[in-house]
């Protein structure tokens, strides 16, 4: 991206004069968006029976996901032609309007194209505070900044499942997503109106390389699309969309990530599909877990939306956990800690899976979920600091797309995954076992592989 702005076509603002009400903007747009990305697991199976949608369960989610890997690489293009504020205001747009479609649908694959605009729009948003706080914070308030963007999503974890539930279970579904646009239409002066005034050097974390990485983001999203369209439905021809949709997805990711990341070789290519597995078994596992919990244990919407709020609170303090022993011990102790949380996380989906099937007590998928959780908030960000201790300091921009990326793929491709056996697979208790399955292979994988992969030099 341009390093400097036109004069003529904006104001020069220093960096340190930041207005409050940028600050309160980028916060209020993360707590809805945390909210959001919360809230919509617990609701998916009162969509899904209310709309008579089983079948296209899974797009619900990996629409979203792969248009909002799309949506932050173009926002990225646009904010190097147009600074900031243009790509922030299509940002909150597209999202509004993916929220309002998706809230007033009245079938499913209308629902399932409102989930795509709104990933559009997530995507750029999702992109917005980093690129704000680089270009318009002072370096000394960049730390602050960034424990405040963490802040932001402690409480829609803490009960944005709960009260999305709860509005289902006793009005419906419908206000969970069209209820969150008077809180953007609040956010968007307070974001918009500072970003207005364009500094020099604005720019976001990787700003040469956003348009290279446009078209390889829009193939990945096409040939991920038709790689889950394929597995999804029951037709001979669907084996040939399917094959074609992998390749597709292989060709587009060569540009995107490391050589050498499918076969889990040392450094960065190793480290990244670590980062691909977990996400692919544990969070993709949340796509379907409340699902799974309302129609084979009788779960209902308020109980589903407790076992991820104990989940996501026992993963902030994960987090919090491996952040005070970085301080302490200075990176020390990050590799065993880390092979110690992959076990973990493959011990809490084996008590997830065993549970919701009915192997176990019906109590036991909390005891998953606590276990799961506190191994992903150890381990998951071990992985990230590897992952950066392994490139130079100038490619960590870079690298922090292709860890964004490699997770939002992963989730993408095994909530569609899930989907499809939900669609095809009768009855449903033979479906999530497959899903199970699947999602265990790969969470035990990264648990061995962790042990292989020789860490970077500190």
């Amino acid at each position: 991206m341009s390093r400097a702005a036109s004069p003529q076509s904006a104001a020069v603002l220093p960096v340190a004069a930041v207005p409050r009400t940028l600050t309160v903007g980028l916060i209020l747009v993360v707590m809805i968006v945390a909210f959001e990305s919360m809230a919509v697991g617990t609701v998916m199976p009162r969509v899904a029976a209310d709309l008579n949608g089983l079948s296209l369960f899974g797009w619900a989610s990996s629409a979203f996901l792969l248009s909002s890997l799309f949506g932050a690489v173009a926002s990225g293009v646009l904010a190097d032609r147009r600074g900031l504020a243009p790509g922030t205001v299509i940002s909150l747009g597209l999202f509004a309007l993916g929220l309002l479609i998706g809230g007033l649908a009245t079938s499913m694959p209308v629902f399932v194209f409102g989930r795509l605009i709104q990933g559009l729009g997530a995507g750029g948003l999702g992109a917005l505070p980093w690129a704000v706080i680089t270009t318009r914070y002072p370096e000394a308030d960049r730390p602050r900044m960034l424990a405040a963007m963490s802040s932001a999503w402690l409480l829609p974890v803490l009960v944005g499942p709960l009260i999305a539930s709860v509005i289902a279970d006793r009005w419906s579904w419908h206000p969970v997503f069209w209820g969150l646009v008077p809180g953007l239409l609040l956010a968007a002066p307070l974001c918009v109106l500072p970003l207005l005034a364009r500094p020099r050097g604005e720019d976001m974390a990787a700003p040469a390389r956003a348009r290279t990485q446009l078209w390889p983001a829009l193939g990945l999203l096409i040939g991920a699309g038709t790689l889950i369209e394929g597995l999804r439905r029951p037709d001979t021809p669907a084996l040939i969309v399917a094959a074609l949709g992998l390749v597709g997805l292989l060709l587009a990711a060569r540009p995107l990530f490391p050589a050498g990341m499918w076969r889990l070789a040392p450094g960065l290519p190793g480290l990244l599909a670590l980062r691909g597995l977990l996400a692919f078994a544990f969070m993709g596992s949340s796509t379907f877990l409340p699902l799974a919990l309302h129609d084979l244990r009788g779960l209902s919407l308020s109980g589903a939306g407790a076992v991820l709020s104990v989940g996501g609170a026992t993963w902030t303090a994960g987090s919090w956990i491996q952040a005070r022993i970085e301080r302490r011990w200075n990176g020390t102790y990050r590799t065993p800690v880390t092979r110690a949380a992959l076990i973990c996380v493959a011990l809490g989906l084996s008590l997830t899976a065993l549970s919701t099937l009915g192997v176990l007590p019906l109590w036991c998928v909390y005891a998953g979920q606590v276990t799961g959780c506190l191994g992903m908030g150890l381990g998951y960000n071990g992985i990230s600091l590897n992952a950066l201790a392994s490139v130079p300091a100038d490619q960590a921009g870079r690298l922090s797309g292709q860890l964004a990326n490699i997770e939002t793929l992963m989730v993408a491709l095994s909530a569609g995954f899930a989907g499809a056996l939900i669609a095809r697979v009768v009855p449903l208790q033979g479906a999530f076992t497959l899903a199970f399955g699947v999602i265990l292979l790969a969470a035990l994988t990264a648990s061995v592989a962790v042990f292989w992969l020789r860490p970077p030099a500190r």
